[in-house]
């Protein structure tokens, strides 16, 4: 049976990887081989953060925080518009208290997530978009 961080990790990820984008546009996942396009493209990176025990028992559910955070990557010099529009798009596919279930584990995304600044790197334009979640397990 996976572990309780394997399963909050494949819910998060199998939403991303149900997004439909017109153009479909390829995810880079984290610790799998990625050559960047030179047109658009997303990035997912997911950062746990601490547990917190509610209750007394030491065998009652702990309330699991974290972060998934999906990048979106446009062609440098093609105007800030596309990459934010994409962001937009992520944002609204994980709306506030969606609910996500992996292995009898419950995750909801607790908030509308953030869609920050564009940034610039060599190649790109990207915006990115921080989604907050917990789980209680």
């Amino acid at each position: 049976m996976p572990t309780l961080q394997s399963s909050i990790e494949a819910a998060l990820f199998a939403r991303v990887a149900a997004l439909v984008l017109s153009p479909a546009l390829p995810i880079a996942w984290p610790n799998v081989p990625f050559t960047k396009p030179t047109t658009g493209f997303l990035r997912v990176n997911h950062t746990p953060n601490t547990a917190r025990r509610l209750f007394i028992t030491g065998t009652g559910p702990h309330q699991r925080m974290g972060l998934l955070q999906i990048d979106a990557f446009q062609k440098l010099n093609a105007g800030a518009s596309a990459a934010t529009e994409i962001a937009g798009l992520i944002a609204a596919w994980f709306p506030c208290d969606l609910a996500l279930f992996q292995d009898g584990i419950p995750i909801r995304v607790t908030k509308a997530p953030d869609v920050a600044g564009a940034l610039s790197d060599d190649t790109h334009w990207l915006v990115p978009v921080t989604v907050s979640y917990e789980a209680f397990a």
